[in-house]
């Protein structure tokens, strides 16, 4: 009996296949026009790992800066790669009433791990900050902005905190009578430069 039922069933599917196809050569008789089976395709959908990949192609990056000094919040900030001095000093609030405004350049590109100075209008009243006229110290700085005691001039070295005139001019004489500065810390050997005066500037210089 289920021999029967089997071969019944595979009588009934040849007998719709061959109506289909009977039905197709009467077509293609009656209006003289080829008649094409397409076999439509399911449209292959982009692969979550393809965008993702775009997307950090076209991330421009982040860095970590420090802003300290006179602002609102001092503080380690992460911003994009393109950003600017003015991006970073709005991440930190802005300016103190009693900030000097015009020590630092707005327009500066930022780079990873730099530190961002903002003094008072009382440090630079005390010459404790000297404003650089930015034509001769820019060979004095590596990438990162530091002030790198062996090649500084004093022009360079007095805008460092607590730096003026004549201990510059004493930071000069020493590296040229001792051949340079081997580290940063070698810097409190100059007469008049201690501990406190070192860890003010310590941010901001380097040796090279």
């Amino acid at each position: 009996m289920q021999n029967k039922i089997s071969y019944i069933k595979r009588a009934v599917r040849s007998l719709k296949t061959g109506c289909i196809f009977c039905v197709l050569l009467t077509l293609t008789a009656c209006t003289g026009e080829d008649i094409n089976i397409e076999t439509v395709k399911e449209t292959e959908a982009v692969p979550e790992e393809m965008t993702s990949e775009e997307t950090t192609r076209n991330d421009p990056g982040t860095i970590y800066v420090y802003v300290c000094g006179a602002v609102e919040n001092e503080g380690v900030y992460e911003l994009s790669s393109d950003s600017r001095v003015t991006d970073a000093l709005d991440m930190a609030g802005g300016y103190r009433e009693d900030a000097f405004r015009g020590y630092v350049n707005l327009a500066e590109k930022l780079s990873d791990g730099q530190r961002i100075y903002i003094p008072t209008e009382q440090e630079v009243e005390k010459n404790e900050i000297v404003i650089s006229t930015g034509t001769g110290d820019d060979a004095s700085k590596d990438d990162n902005g530091l002030i790198d005691i062996n090649k500084a001039d004093k022009e360079a070295l007095t805008t460092l905190s607590g730096i003026g005139d004549s201990r510059a001019e004493d930071i000069i004489a020493y590296r040229e009578s001792s051949g340079g500065f081997g580290t940063i810390e070698d810097i409190k050997n100059v007469s008049g430069i201690g501990e406190a005066t070192f860890d003010r500037i310590k941010d901001r210089i380097t040796v090279n």
